[in-house]
């Protein structure tokens, strides 16, 4: 049986801030909208209009904020943090509504579509690394590449 250090321990169990980050804003969302985007479709096969589901979905984003303010006991803002919160909370409902539609009067498939909207990450790419000169602090050619794969990606589901 080896004998480890404890230095060699503790760099193993401990994870940069950008992981945590990872996994907390990357990881466990995406694992999180996956499920969401199957509850759109079960929701759709049960029968529900899209100004009622755009509701209903708002009154469990209210409920999930009222749990975090209540946790983290944080109340900042300003006119236009939460002008652009608001606008955020549009356009997904506007987003989400033309899903529901697809959905309902269109017979598609959630399979598919679910990895074409998901080419909004590109859009969320472009304007990060315009507007927030993300560009400066993140390795650009593999950021491309990989957006580059998203598309080609996109584009094989779309057609399957």
């Amino acid at each position: 049986m080896q004998m480890r250090s404890a230095n060699s321990s503790s760099r193993l169990s401990v994870m940069s801030p950008q992981t945590y980050g990872i996994i907390i804003g990357g990881i466990l969302p995406g694992l999180i909208f996956g499920l969401t985007n199957t509850l759109v479709k079960a929701s759709t096969e049960k029968g529900i209009s899209i100004p009622l589901y755009v509701i209903c979905t708002g009154v469990g984003t209210v409920v999930i904020g009222i749990i975090m303010l209540m946790i983290m006991k944080d109340t900042k803002v300003s006119l236009t943090s939460g002008g652009y919160a608001f606008t955020a909370g549009a356009l997904w409902a506007a987003g989400v509504s033309g899903i529901l539609l697809a959905l309902q009067n269109y017979d598609a498939s959630i399979s598919i579509i679910t990895p074409v909207f998901n080419m909004n990450t590109l859009v969320t790419v472009a304007l990060g690394l315009w507007l927030f000169s993300e560009w400066q602090t993140v390795k650009v050619p593999q950021l491309l590449i990989g957006s580059l794969l998203i598309v080609v990606g996109g584009a094989v589901v779309a057609r399957a």
